[in-house]
């Protein structure tokens, strides 16, 4: 899934002193084009910041089974009558359970959107909200293949194919190739993306060893 944020839709506010702390000592120190700016850094981060806000607020704002039902819809991708015939209900409620859950998560997190982009428009938080899904499905998923997990890691890092492109020095259509699982890595380029998402190569060939973040 795409991030839907627009730059029009937003107002970005350059990195406070604390985020380009935060890029300098996250930096190789090299300076080089792989590297990324504070304001990179900060706009991504602050994409992660939220993904983390957001599955704090559905453990704390919703009911148990509000947090079921986002679960199983947002982190294991399952149809709204797909949840509604294992809890045995109506499509139609868990449609109403859905929109329940997102608007006491919208109300809950709208000012941190405020916080970080100095914009509580309606549309801002939602379209704020809905990349943080996208990165906090991806912090709450294995995936059952190379590619999916490659997926996963880029998603949960809120890093697009052109940056993760740029870290590794791998073509953006060798990354696309290996997410949807049309082509494998070779050593050489297993090794970067290992290095790039702090995991281990057995990590991203057999979801086995995770290894330090």
């Amino acid at each position: 899934m795409k991030n839907n944020i627009r730059e029009e839709d937003i107002i970005f506010r350059y990195p406070s002193k604390e985020e380009i702390k935060a890029a300098q000592l996250a930096c190789c120190g090299r300076c080089c084009d792989a590297c990324e700016t504070p304001a990179e850094y900060a706009w991504r981060k602050r994409g992660v910041d939220m993904a983390v806000l957001l599955e704090k607020a559905i453990e704390t704002e919703l009911s148990e089974n509000e947090r079921i039902t986002v679960r199983e819809r947002w982190y294991e991708s399952m149809s709204v009558g797909e949840i509604a015939a294992k809890q045995k209900i109506s499509s139609a409620a868990v449609s109403v359970t859905l929109k329940r859950a997102q608007e006491k998560l919208h109300r809950a997190l709208r000012y941190a959107v405020g916080y970080q982009l100095q914009s509580a428009k309606e549309t801002t938080v939602s379209l704020v909200l809905a990349n943080a899904r996208v990165v906090a499905a991806a912090r709450n998923s294995v995936g059952d293949s190379a590619g999916e997990r490659m997926r996963n890691l880029r998603l949960r890092d809120n890093i697009s194919h052109e940056s993760l492109s740029k870290v590794t020095g791998i073509p953006l259509r060798r990354l696309n190739a290996f997410e949807n699982g049309k082509s494998e890595p070779c050593l050489q380029e297993l090794l970067a993306l290992s290095e790039a998402f702090g995991v281990t190569t057995d990590y991203l060939l057999k979801g086995e060893n995770y290894g330090k973040q």
